[in-house]
């Protein structure tokens, strides 16, 4: 495991008033409107005709540009767990249809997925009845779409029931309406489903020897740790799991590690090339598991911990109710953990598989309600163990465990009404060592690890704790699953882990036109004196621009989301200050990022197809620069010579420089907070020191002309992104920014020295 822990936050959501974003609309698309045949079908077909839609129909060749999928309508009955199987076959078929020509596509308006469920019109949030919790399924599935087909604008649409009035004007105006990604529609009023940080509630009991928990499909892995920190706490524990433990003479479960390596590499060898070699990853992958379940039980033994194993399937009805009449009114609370995430994508899934997938974390968790139910047994919690793959969406491969993880949380909000318990569901990040994801290093790029010891602290805290709501979220830092499909979809709020590195990308990323993930960004941005006041600070010509600075750190931004880490370098900076001049008090950017061998290149024009900038960014650590000595005589002032840019120093304080017996000039640098520089609340953070990188250029582009501003080389070092002091070489070429402690925030090398023109 090559990740590091991260600390979480805890986390609800919550359904809040929301306003209505902007909308493309569906003139000219190709619609595909996906359910039952009925009243609903026909409602929503001729208003989406009616706004100049063209209606897609099975058996058409061609390619929607939309689906609106009404999913499952039809009233809850858990007594029917695979109820929704028909309605998610269908959504398959015709996302498979679409998925070679989505995945492909580019422009970042052609595209919606919208889905329409049915829960109580605040995704299960009311705390009234939930009519089809199973649109969860559907739910997260929309969430995880944009992994693998990324342009797809996905999202849900939840109302109280299919009956609702206005459904069909509803899904017409939400199609390819931009925002958060879960909305609901009750009473006339439009809510989104937004995070709010909350800290766990005070305890309302101990757990301990008098406590038996029941931890379901917790064999190995997670589930196993809880229970064993569970029984370290005094509880008794009983752990269920499908498989029944190896008994002991198996060749296979005597091996060490590596003699089981060299015995698994001989299976996969021998049936390489053969139908059967998937059937052996899946033999190989059970007997992993029957290992590890064996040496958890044995060391269950060597502790002595009051812990026992009991084979159960609880998808089987008779040997859920079997497993709860054994155990007896006795039981305080359950943990519900059953599932499996076998990542691949959409077209190499099966129907069976992604049902079965779904299935495993449903099936088992409505029977043990049901008989809870029934046996009226008065539990102090139900725990799920759910997942950020359902909440937020998973990774590459994961729609169905994303599908099956959003289910389960949809219907522990059913369960918590229908039986009045503390049903509840946790959802989790990857845990370090012990997620059960199949691709951990991938897992890693979008949320780092969390902590077990942390993990299972704060599970033991959820356990003893009385619920208001029936969903909690533990979040690490967000930024490495964040993408540009979803920057305009998830709320960031300050509380959120990570917001300070989400944030500036969000801010800066505007209004994207085209996307291909590691290999090119087009979007335009709009620049004004509304949104930051460093734009009336800063003159070309006479006429007030944008700051080179402001554009260069939009520039950087927008490459950000294409390669990881910040930008170290910038080479080959050709800026045009008359194309920064304001229009109507504002300017608007097309930005176009393409990568290059690892590096990103960087276009920018203005909305007159002017050309503004070219750059080329590089990442990775910077290259070492050795700084001159700064000298230690006070100097004589200097001031630049008049040019065609001029600073006025309102918003960006001008650094009086001064000129020293050695022919290098310094100055000492106010400081220039963010919030000085932009409207917004709150401010972004930037990755130039701007007030820096402002004041050299007024030093160094001294005289300058009409001409376009010629950069060889900027070197940054955002870690010490508060320089106090400039200093520029005899040459004029070279300059510098250090912070406090002499450490170097900023090395600037101009191509023409003779821009540097040293006043007399």
């Amino acid at each position: 495991m090559n990740g590091t822990s991260s600390t979480v936050r805890r986390f609800v959501w919550h359904p809040a008033p929301s306003t209505v974003d902007s909308s493309s609309g569906v003139l000219g698309k190709l619609v595909a409107v996906v359910g039952a045949p009925g009243h609903a079908v026909e409602a929503v077909s001729a208003k989406l005709a009616s706004e100049g839609a063209t209606l897609w129909h099975h058996g058409d060749a061609r390619v929607p540009d939309a689906i609106v999928d009404l999913t499952l309508a039809e009233p809850f009955d858990p007594e029917r767990p695979g109820a929704a199987d028909e309605a998610l076959v269908r959504t398959l078929a015709v996302l498979r249809h679409c998925y070679q020509d989505w995945a492909a596509e580019t422009d970042t308006h052609r595209l919606a997925y919208l889905a329409v469920t049915y829960l109580d019109g605040r995704c299960g949030y009311s705390g009234h009845r939930v009519h089809q919790p199973l649109g969860g399924i559907w739910a997260g599935l929309a969430k995880s779409l944009h992994r693998e087909l990324p342009v797809v604008t996905a999202r849900v649409v939840d109302l109280p029931d299919p009956g609702y009035a206005g459904l069909a004007e509803i899904v017409a105006a939400e199609v390819y309406r931009g925002g958060p990604a879960e909305i609901g529609y009750r009473d006339g009023t439009r809510r989104a489903l937004l995070p709010r940080a909350e800290p766990a509630p005070a305890p309302s009991f101990a757990l301990g020897h008098h406590d038996t928990v029941l931890v379901c499909g917790g064999g190995t892995g997670i589930g196993f740790e809880l229970a064993r920190t569970l029984a370290r706490r005094g509880c008794r524990v009983v752990v269920t799991g499908r498989a029944a433990p190896p008994e002991g003479p198996e060749h296979w479960l005597n091996l060490g590690a590596d003699a089981f390596a060299e015995y698994r590499r001989d299976l996969i060898r021998d049936a390489a090339g053969t139908p059967a070699l998937r059937e052996t990853r899946r033999r190989i992958g059970k007997l992993q598991h029957l290992r590890e379940l064996h040496d958890n039980l044995r060391s269950i033994d060597a502790e002595g911990l009051a812990l026992r194993y009991r084979p159960c399937d609880l998808t089987d009805p008779a040997q859920a109710a079997a497993l709860i009449d054994e155990l007896g009114d006795g039981i305080t609370g359950i943990v519900y953990l059953a599932g499996v995430d076998r990542p691949a994508r959409l077209p190499s899934k099966t129907d069976s598989d992604f049902l079965a997938g779904v299935a495993v974390k449903t099936t088992g968790f409505l029977r043990l309600v049901e008989v809870v139910r029934a046996r009226g047994l008065p539990l102090k919690f139900f725990c799920n163990s759910g997942s950020l793959t359902g909440r937020l969406g998973g990774m590459v491969g994961e729609l169905d465990y994303s599908a099956a993880n959003e289910a389960l949380a949809r219907l522990g909000l059913w369960a918590r009404h229908e039986t009045g318990l503390d049903v509840f569901t946790v959802c989790w990040p990857l845990w370090r060592g012990l997620s059960v994801s199949t691709n951990v290093d991938a897992a890693l790029k979008y949320m780092p690890a969390m902590d077990p010891a942390e993990g299972f602290a704060n599970w033991c805290t959820e356990l003893t704790a009385s619920h208001d709501g029936g969903e909690v979220v533990y979040l690490g830092p967000i930024a490495g699953g964040m993408d540009v499909t979803k920057a305009g979809q998830f709320p960031l709020d300050p509380a959120l882990p990570g917001f300070g590195a989400a944030y500036p990308k969000v801010f800066h990323l505007g209004a994207p036109e085209r996307w291909k993930p590691g290999e090119h960004l087009t979007s335009r941005i709009r620049l004004s004196t509304r949104t930051t006041p460093a734009a009336a600070d800063f003159h070309v010509d006479g006429s007030p621009a944008i700051p080179v600075s402001i554009l260069l750190e939009t520039a950087l931004r927008h490459g950000e989301w294409l390669v990881p880490g910040p930008a170290r370098e910038l080479t080959d900076v050709v800026i045009h200050p008359a194309a920064l001049r304001l229009v109507n008090d504002a300017v608007e950017l097309d930005r176009v990022s393409t990568v290059r061998d690892g590096t990103v290149r960087i276009v920018v024009r203005n909305s007159a197809d002017r050309p503004v900038a070219d750059l080329t960014v590089h990442t990775g650590e910077p290259r070492a620069v050795a700084v001159p000595d700064f000298p230690t005589t006070a100097g004589t002032p200097a001031l630049p010579e008049p040019s065609m840019l001029r600073w006025k120093g309102a918003v960006i304080p001008r650094a009086p420089w001064h000129r020293h017996a050695c022919g290098t000039v310094t100055a000492s640098l106010p400081h220039c907070p963010p919030s000085d520089l932009w409207t917004a609340e709150p401010a972004p953070e930037h990755l130039l020191p701007v007030a820096a990188l402002e004041n050299i250029l007024r030093m160094a582009c001294a005289g300058h002309d009409a001409g376009p501003l010629r950069i060889e080389r900027i070197t940054v070092h955002p870690e010490h992104a508060r320089p106090t002091r400039l200093l520029g070489t005899l040459s004029g070429d070279t300059w510098y920014a250090v912070d406090q402690s002499s450490r170097t925030a900023l090395v600037l090398r101009t191509t023409d020295p003779r821009r540097a023109a040293w006043p007399s």
